[in-house]
């Protein structure tokens, strides 16, 4: 049977708005360009939401059959839900463990942490006498975590979870998609710079029109003027200087300059600019 959703998102009912939120989340991520993925069927977005507590049933079987990912959002309340522990328990008997993805949203982990996800083990332990002794340790799961003291740290714990939620969903490195978001922001910060460079060129130009216009009225129109062919001239000369060392940047300056120009010449103000380079 055809996996019918990525991702169950299961959470006891007192956590279905940490879970809508994380849903949501997923749903808006948008892989960056450039990463491939060997899932070539999967779309992590394709998320059911199981946060209800309902009895489990045939059709709750169904659903977890359909789906290739459980995530289970881990609290005391989860812990103690018979609902739970029943979709996890019905999840593992048709899926791999690794098909399970936990992530803590309130509590310690002890507390928080159904039964099944905790293992204990004999480790052996050598004292310094050189005798050794067996001890019974127990082993938590790693775990994504949602737990936050305040807005800001949920939201910047909600976007890297996410990250790592659809990395392990799409059989990806999850650095990688650290690495090509930055690199996507970066992009996204170039262009803001770009679009201001042109309206600092543009803004400067009316003023070097409206200085000459008023030059013969005063001494301030005067400075003005001086100032504004000052701040377009150096604008125009250091803008691609500062980014000579970032190609991708400095193909945005140099687009940002030719769209100034561009509407500097719909106002009949190129001309100012052109002057400023020649040193008139």
């Amino acid at each position: 049977m055809m996996d019918k959703w990525d991702i169950c998102v299961v959470s006891a009912r007192s956590d279905e708005e940490v879970a809508n939120s994380l849903a949501d989340s997923i749903r808006k991520y948008r892989l960056p360009s450039g990463i491939a993925s060997s899932q070539n069927d999967t779309d992590y977005r394709r998320i059911l939401l199981d946060t209800q507590g309902t009895p489990f049933d045939e059709k709750v079987q169904e659903q977890l059959d359909a789906s290739r990912f459980l995530v289970l959002l881990c609290s005391p309340d989860a812990k103690n839900s018979v609902a739970v522990n029943q979709r996890l328990a019905a999840f593992y008997r048709t899926h791999n463990r690794d098909k399970m993805i936990a992530v803590i949203v309130r509590g310690e982990p002890e507390d928080s942490f159904p039964e099944s996800f905790i293992e204990r083990k004999i480790v052996q332990h050598i004292l310094p006498d050189k005798r050794v002794i067996e001890r019974m340790e127990t082993i938590e799961p790693i775990a994504a975590d949602l737990r936050a003291d305040t807005e800001k740290r949920r939201k910047q714990l909600l976007h890297y979870e996410t990250i790592r939620i659809v990395a392990s969903v799409m059989s990806l490195h999850p650095d990688d998609l650290v690495q090509r978001m930055q690199t996507r922001r970066k992009k996204t910060l170039i262009r803001g710079l770009a679009m201001i460079a042109a309206v600092v060129l543009i803004i400067s130009a009316i003023f070097i029109r409206l200085g000459i216009v008023a030059h013969n009225e005063g001494k301030i129109a005067e400075e003005q003027t001086k100032l504004s062919v000052k701040t377009a001239e150096r604008t125009i000369q250091e803008l691609p200087e500062l980014f000579a060392d970032e190609p991708i940047a400095l193909k945005y300056v140099e687009e940002a300059i030719r769209n100034a120009r561009s509407s500097l010449a719909e106002l009949g103000l190129e001309e100012l600019l052109d002057s400023t380079e020649s040193g008139e």
